[in-house]
């Protein structure tokens, strides 16, 4: 299941070095799990234990990119 993130932040009262930034090594807003994984996924970010950056980055040190149940 492709996981993705809706999060818009308006860009235009931001400081100029933060937003070069974010341009430059913007967060990631995707990540690829697993259907058994789905139910912890959002049960954290319910209950605000993990962000959605961190599970976004969580997949990268795996073979295949895809998030699986612990």
């Amino acid at each position: 299941m492709l996981a993705l993130s809706t999060v818009w932040e308006d860009e235009s009262d931001l400081d100029p070095v933060y937003y070069q930034e974010l341009i430059e090594s913007p967060e990631p807003r995707e990540f690829r799990a697993v259907p058994a994984a789905v139910h912890g996924i959002q049960a954290d970010l319910a209950l605000g234990n993990v962000d959605f950056t961190e599970y976004a980055g969580a997949p990268s040190g795996e073979p295949d990119q895809v998030l699986r149940p612990i």
